[in-house]
């Protein structure tokens, strides 16, 4: 399960359709607006820009390098997205119709291990860098 934690919950849920299925793995997915408390110790969190999130459980915290990432406890591991190389998810190359995503470090998964690596992916209109890395980086969490 994805929780995603937004501003705007409806463009929240129009990208989470174009992600999950279109671009990657089906995954079931939930839209809180501005702020959630989530104790879900197999979820998945996405915290957009200007959202936060009181984390009492969780399998992992996705958010941006700028992201407000409210409370949570120690062990639940929290996976940055962005351009910085200290970042757990970036991307290495984007053009008009291909993202190439990377995960830059090992992390926990559901299963086991997801070790780094990198994902071509297809560029869909409406959708911002944040929203392929959180998008790869849940799959991971949730398929390993």
């Amino acid at each position: 399960m994805v929780i995603i934690v937004g501003k705007d919950a409806e463009k929240s849920r129009c990208k989470a359709e174009k992600l999950f299925g279109q671009i990657f793995p089906e995954q079931d997915f939930v839209v809180a607006q501005n702020h959630a408390v989530i104790n879900a110790p197999s979820a998945v969190v996405i915290v957009e820009s200007s959202a936060t999130a009181d984390i009492k459980a969780a399998l992992g915290i996705i958010a941006d390098e700028d992201g407000c990432f409210g409370n949570f406890p120690r062990g639940v591991q929290l996976i940055t997205c962005g351009v910085n190389p200290k970042n757990t998810v970036s991307f290495t190359s984007l053009s008009a119709d291909k993202i190439t995503l990377s995960l830059n470090r090992a992390i926990r998964a559901k299963n086991g291990i997801a070790e780094p690596l990198e994902l071509p992916a297809d560029v869909v209109d409406g959708l911002n860098e944040f929203d392929y890395m959180s998008a790869f980086a849940a799959s991971l969490l949730l398929r390993y």
